[in-house]
């Protein structure tokens, strides 16, 4: 199983423009406690991987609470908006509305540089060395069509390509190669199997995590493969900062598993794990911005030597170990589906 370490010198907010992820985060605050006030239609669910064991309570976010796995650590909000709710939220609340018709385009020279170019290159080359035969691709990310058509447009050999996320059809339409198709769970397993499934940031934001893993075991032809990002629990952010962590924003994070989850969830004999990293470039940064907003709360000794105590290549060196170690706040993976 690999582990790849890759440093790029950017911060979130080279990516995102503070003033308007601040009106974005304010606007998201009114919108779940206004829309979501009634929460009797609500799921409570529990970690696949748990069975009966109770989960650890751990912070609350916006509103709604979040536990712990007691078996990997993983976190979760244990109750959350039905499927249904949540399409409707990423199609027409105004949140996700300001989301696609204004971050996005405000950011997307720096965002197709320094994330959607460098992520079609980690798919196009996970494909030429794990299926190069692959000629069928269903995505089910949302904001997936650039990367699609990027994709499409360097694999001639793609040429069945179903984009099949939540917000496809608001992003782009069919054409002869992409064919677009908006598919729930339940309706993924009735899209043809693939050769190569993508699901950026899909598992966070899940309703049901254990019928996701099973959907994607049912999309996958045997040897297939799946390429994955998450944020993870298990990152030195998310365990820095705990419940001052601003990353934790429902509805988009509901569910963060750790590197331990994520090998649980994709374990043998259903999947053979080919690829586990966590290249995440922005913990150090996150947390010593923290620490700077708020120098006068009790932050552990420890973690103050460690972002704030330091030079900018002492903290270069920290998010390179933090990858190197799996312990970076954002993961890849690529799985193959065994049988």
């Amino acid at each position: 199983m690999k582990t790849i370490v890759s440093v790029q010198e950017i911060f979130e907010y080279d990516i995102k423009p503070p003033a308007a992820l601040k009106q974005w985060r304010d606007m998201l605050d009114v919108e779940i406690r206004t829309q979501w006030s009634d929460r009797s239609g609500w799921l409570e669910t529990k970690w696949p991987t748990c069975g009966s064991e109770e989960a650890i309570p751990a912070f609350e976010h916006y509103g709604i609470a979040y536990v712990e796995s007691p078996r990997c650590g993983s976190i979760y909000a244990s109750s959350r908006p039905s499927e249904e709710a949540l399409w409707q939220w990423y199609r027409e609340s105004k949140p996700a509305r300001f989301w696609r018709e204004q971050i996005l385009p405000a950011c997307e020279d720096a965002r197709h540089e320094k994330i959607l170019r460098p992520r079609a290159d980690w798919v196009l080359d996970g494909i030429a060395e794990y299926v190069p035969n692959a000629d069928r691709l269903i995505d089910i990310s949302s904001n997936g069509r650039e990367l699609l058509d990027t994709l499409g447009d360097a694999n001639p050999k793609l040429t069945s390509i179903t984009a099949a996320g939540m917000t496809a059809d608001l992003e782009g339409v069919s054409t002869a190669r992409i064919q677009v198709q908006p598919s729930k769970i339940a309706e993924l397993q009735m899209i043809a199997k693939a050769d190569v499934v993508v699901a950026i940031d899909t598992l966070d934001r899940a309703a049901d995590v254990g019928a996701l893993i099973t959907a994607f075991e049912k999309l996958l032809s045997p040897g297939g493969v799946i390429f994955l990002t998450a944020s993870v629990a298990s990152g030195f952010e998310i365990q820095a900062l705990w419940e001052k962590s601003k990353t934790v924003i429902p509805p988009d994070k509901l569910n963060l598993p750790t590197v331990a989850g994520l090998q649980m969830l994709f374990g043998s004999p259903d999947w053979e794990i080919l690829e586990l990293s966590t290249p995440g470039m922005f913990d150090v940064e996150i947390v010593r911005k923290a620490i700077e907003a708020d120098p006068h709360l009790p932050w552990p000794r420890a973690i103050r030597a460690l972002v704030e105590r330091t030079d900018e290549s002492g903290r270069l060196a920290l998010v390179e170990l933090l990858q190197s170690r799996r312990l970076a706040s954002f993961a890849r993976l690529v799985a193959r589906r065994t049988h």
